[in-house]
């Protein structure tokens, strides 16, 4: 049993864990946080680093420092139609949306400090306009047509050692029925991979890493099971008062697996297999 803030959070008895091992590794049985870094290894990273190219958080061939109204020495780091272009490459498929959502949260590094600290802004001539509009650490792009013909530049005050890094996961619309396969789970992370491939292309496609994990938002006083071979097993019961994040790798069950939540599950979300390349100064 584990205590959260208005009540608690059960997972499988551990004498489950240790029958059906191969079933519910350590990530997949506990209650994880949803904003996991991804870590990828060997030629995989040599290939990443070719593709931050088309992603909006890649920073021009040469930052520039500029003088914005006298007020901060600034670095330019990247553009409104860069981030819009990255946005749509999971948003759209041949101009319709997909129903998929990339959000972008933003950390000012060192120190875990909010993004605004480093006075982030789109430098449009109708005067600085907020990546932050919400007050959080998501970046809200604006939709406003005038803005994306003007494609300002995005701004930051960063001295030397710091940077901004960013945690992306990609949510769905609608969220999943109570009741759901690992087929079904297999075939949300195989449309936001398809996404990704289409913008990376057939030849680094290749080499990037596929989506594994899903986070399922389930409603207080409900319970997240899953059947498979005949046999249930409780993976979570929220009796809380609170939503709470559930995250599992929907690849470690089989396909024929059930799942099934006691209450309509309020959102999906999985986490961005590609790693985005931190805003920094470079000089």
């Amino acid at each position: 049993m584990e205590s959260v803030a208005g009540g608690s959070i059960r997972t499988i008895a551990s004498n489950d864990i240790n029958r059906h091992a191969d079933r519910y590794p350590m990530d997949s049985y506990r209650i994880v946080v949803t904003q996991r870094r991804v870590k990828d290894t060997g030629m995989r990273l040599r290939f990443l680093a070719a593709l931050p190219a088309w992603l909006f958080v890649a920073s021009p061939a040469s930052a520039e420092d500029i003088a914005i109204r006298g007020a901060f020495h600034h670095v330019v780091l990247s553009n409104l139609g860069r981030m819009t272009d990255t946005m749509n490459a999971i948003g759209l498929k041949d101009g319709h949306p997909t129903g998929l959502h990339l959000h972008v949260r933003a950390l000012l590094e060192p120190g875990d400090r909010q993004p605004e600290d480093a006075h982030i802004f789109l430098d449009a001539k109708q005067g600085h306009v907020s990546l932050f509009p919400r007050g959080d650490n998501e970046i809200v792009l604006p939709a406003d047509p005038a803005l994306q013909a003007e494609n300002p530049n995005v701004v930051a005050a960063l001295s030397k050692g710091q940077e901004i890094r960013f945690q992306a996961t990609v949510s769905m619309d609608p969220p999943p029925a109570p009741r759901f396969t690992g087929n079904d789970a297999r075939a949300w992370l195989s449309r936001l991979d398809h996404q990704i491939s289409r913008k990376a292309g057939l030849l680094m496609s290749a080499f990037l890493p596929d989506a594994k994990t899903v986070t399922i938002t389930l409603p207080p006083q409900s319970e997240l099971s899953v059947t498979e071979a005949g046999k249930t097993f409780s993976l979570v019961q929220n009796n809380g008062d609170k939503p709470y994040d559930f995250s599992f790798q929907p690849r470690v069950y089989p396909a024929e697996a059930v799942f099934v939540s006691t209450k309509p599950i309020t959102a999906m979300t999985m986490i961005f297999p590609v790693p985005f390349t931190p805003w920094k100064r470079t000089d």
